[in-house]
C-alpha cells in the first residue's frame, strides 16, 4: 500500500501509520486511535506507579480496547485491503511492555508472569489500570497442643470469603483457629489476600495434633511480596512450619494416620471382649453416606483398658477414615467397634499422633 494512497484517504498518527506501511509521519488527529498512541509515555509512567509496591521478576501487559477503535481499524483495512499487519491491541501492549521492561529492568513473560497488568481503554481513550499478582503456594505442617482450637474458620460474613477491609483481606470471620492463625500471618508477610487451604485430613476441635504434624497446602492470592523464606507461625497452642513450593498438587497425596481414640462403652468390658478388636488389624472398612462411599484399610490396632467401660484404641489407618463413625457404627460403616463388641460405644475424644504420606 503506497503511503500517498493511505494518507490521501485517512489521517493517521505516526504509530498507526507505521503499523500499516512500516514508515510514516504524524498526521493528527489519527483516524484509528484518536490520540491514544501519543499517550504511550504517560501510560507507561502510570503503569510504573501502579506496580511499585509489587515484588516481581516477570510481567505481562494485556488490554481491553473499545469496540469503536477496532471498528475504525477494520473499516480502513477492509477498504484498502490491508492484511497481515499487527492490530492496535498487539502494538499497544508490545510497545508498553518494551517501555516498562526498560524502566524496571524486568522481563516480559507470556507463560506464568509474576504480575499481569491489564489496561481497559474506553471510547474516550480513558485508561484504567489493574495489577494482579500470580498466586504463591506453600506446603506446611501444623502441630496443635491445645484442645478447643478448631482446624477451620468460617468465612467472613461481610464478603463471603472474597476478602475485605473488615476481615483484613483474609476472607475469614476471625483468627481463632489453625486456619485463622496461619492466614492472618500469611496476609501480613505476603501483603496478599484470601489464603485458600487444602487440608490433608481433619480432626475435632478437642483433638491434639502431635508427632511431625498434619500436612496441608495453602495458596495466597495477589501477593505483593513473593520472595519469601521458610516461615514458622505460632499462636494459641498451634505451631505451623511452611515453605514455598511451585504449585499445589492437583491430586491429593495418599496418607496414613496414627490416631489415639478414647472410647466409652455402655456395657462393662472384659479383656477377652476387647481382644475382639484385634480383628480390625489388616481389615478393610467400608462406608457409605449421602456424599460418598469408599474403603479404608486399618493397618494396626492396639488396645489399652482404662476401667470397666472405657478403653484407649490406637490405630494406624488410611487417611480419611471417619473416627466417630468407626466407633459408633454410623454412616453404614462396617466393620465398626460397636458391632464387634456387641454394645453401643461412643468416642469421647481422639488425638492425631502422626500423619505420614504414603
Amino acid at each position: 500500500m503506497p503511503k500517498k494512497t493511505l494518507l490521501k484517504q485517512y489521517r493517521l498518527c505516526k504509530h498507526c501509520l507505521e503499523r500499516h506501511i512500516s514508515t510514516g509521519k504524524s498526521s493528527r488527529p489519527c483516524y484509528i486511535c484518536r490520540g491514544l498512541m501519543d499517550n504511550l509515555g504517560a501510560i507507561a509512567n502510570n503503569i510504573l506507579a501502579a506496580v511499585k509496591g509489587f515484588e516481581f521478576d516477570t510481567f505481562l501487559i494485556g488490554a481491553t480496547l473499545s469496540t469503536q477503535l477496532y471498528e475504525r481499524e477494520d473499516t480502513m483495512r477492509a477498504r484498502l485491503k490491508i492484511r497481515g499487519r499487527a492490530n492496535i491491541k498487539h502494538y499497544l501492549t508490545r510497545e508498553l511492555g518494551i517501555r516498562l521492561a526498560r524502566l524496571v529492568g524486568k522481563k516480559v513473560e507470556y507463560g506464568k508472569p509474576d504480575i499481569t497488568i491489564t489496561l481497559t481503554v474506553d471510547k474516550e481513550n480513558n485508561v484504567d489500570l489493574a495489577v494482579i499478582s500470580r498466586p504463591i503456594a506453600f506446603a506446611g505442617v501444623y502441630i496443635k497442643k491445645s484442645r478447643g482450637l478448631p482446624q477451620r474458620q468460617d468465612k467472613c460474613a461481610n464478603c463471603g470469603g472474597k476478602g475485605c477491609n473488615s476481615c483484613n483481606y483474609s476472607g475469614l470471620s476471625g483468627f481463632n483457629s489453625v486456619e485463622g492463625i496461619i492466614a492472618k500471618e500469611l496476609v501480613r508477610i505476603t501483603r496478599g489476600q484470601t489464603p485458600k487451604f487444602t487440608w490433608i485430613g481433619s480432626e475435632d476441635q478437642s483433638s491434639l495434633v502431635l508427632g511431625s504434624g498434619r500436612p496441608f497446602y495453602v495458596r495466597v492470592f495477589n501477593p505483593k511480596n513473593r520472595k519469601l523464606k521458610n516461615k514458622t507461625i505460632k499462636g494459641n497452642g498451634a505451631k505451623a512450619m511452611l515453605k514455598m513450593i511451585n504449585d499445589i498438587p492437583v491430586i491429593q497425596p495418599r496418607f496414613i494416620v496414627k490416631t489415639k481414640i478414647h472410647i466409652r462403652c455402655e456395657n462393662a468390658l472384659t479383656k477377652k471382649t476387647l481382644k475382639k478388636l484385634n480383628t480390625l488389624s489388616g481389615s478393610k472398612v467400608s462406608f457409605e453416606n449421602k456424599s460418598k462411599r469408599g474403603i479404608k484399610r486399618i493397618h494396626s490396632v492396639r488396645v489399652r483398658q482404662l476401667d470397666s467401660n472405657q478403653f484407649i484404641l490406637t490405630i494406624v489407618a488410611d487417611g480419611g477414615l471417619m473416627i466417630k463413625q468407626l466407633v459408633g457404627g454410623e454412616e453404614y460403616m462396617k466393620p465398626n467397634i460397636s458391632e464387634i463388641l456387641g454394645a453401643k460405644c461412643e468416642c469421647i475424644m481422639f488425638d492425631i499422633l502422626n500423619v505420614q504420606f504414603q
